[in-house]
């Protein structure tokens, strides 16, 4: 019997509808996706008629519709199962899909500025001083995620989780959502802290740590809040006699070697 949800086990048989969200995300038609998939080509339009998939090969459309750049890895890898035009047309569907979200789109371009030579963590501590100097500058918030205060030096834990599991990549990237102001601030945040490793931004980190205070957000998640981050960084621009995002570079290079000196 067809069945437009496939009630029968929601929690690991994915619907109807979600594949056809697929479909219409990513802009791919039901056989090329399923020749993308390695699967039969008729399968995806089998599933759509009723058919229920198997836990594995619904597993992997779950995690398809969930994460949208688990799916450009595997366009990429399986671009030679689809015709020139398929290829393209669903490659500049996901990435519209990937930038929807603003700290995905910044991070991105910060990828792109390191041309690729950066780890999601560091991608991490690069979006928190963005975030912070945005505040602190212009106080305006550069993307709306909160700082999760987890056990890690990961601020926005569900950007690292996806990245960590896909990998680092340069992509084609529309930054017209971006304003100027906004772009030379992330580009000079960049410029200024990746003259360091991870061990010198950690050693900054954890110093703003022991100040910082900590918050809870209405999910009950430790947070430190934007209002925390702008006021403690306003006073961080007075301190270092910074007037614009070209003078950020003057906080780590005084302060790295000011925590170097006590060490």
């Amino acid at each position: 019997m067809k069945n437009d949800n496939l009630q029968m086990n929601s929690n690991s048989v994915i619907t109807v509808s979600e594949i056809k969200g697929i479909l219409k995300d990513f802009r791919i038609g039901k056989k090329p996706l399923a020749k993308l998939l390695g699967w039969g080509e008729t399968t995806i339009i089998r599933y759509i008629e009723g058919d229920i998939p198997t836990v594995e090969y619904s597993g992997k459309l779950k995690a398809i519709a969930q994460d949208p750049a688990y799916y450009y890895e595997l366009l990429l890898k399986n671009k030679d199962n689809l015709t020139g035009i398929a290829f393209r047309k669903s490659k500049q569907a996901v990435l519209e899909k990937l930038m929807e979200s603003k700290v995905r789109l910044i991070a991105q371009y910060m990828i792109n500025l390191a041309h690729g030579e950066i780890g999601p963590a560091y991608v991490q501590l690069l979006l928190y001083y963005a975030q912070a100097f945005s505040l602190g500058l212009y106080e305006k918030e550069l993307f709306a995620e909160d700082y999760i205060v987890t056990g890690a030096d990961i601020p926005y834990p569900e950007l690292f989780q996806s990245m960590n599991s896909h990998g680092i990549n340069v992509l084609d990237l529309q930054q017209d959502r971006l304003k100027q102001e906004e772009i030379r601030l992330i580009q000079n945040v960049v410029n200024s802290f990746t003259w360091y490793g991870p061990s010198a931004l950690k050693a900054l980190l954890a110093n703003e740590r022991t100040v910082l205070r900590i918050s809870r957000d209405k999910e009950n998640n430790k947070i430190i809040s934007k209002e925390t981050l702008k006021s403690y960084f306003k006073e961080i621009i007075a301190m270092y006699d910074i007037h614009s995002s070209e003078e950020i570079y003057k906080y780590p290079d005084k302060k790295v070697l000011e925590i170097r000196n006590k060490m």
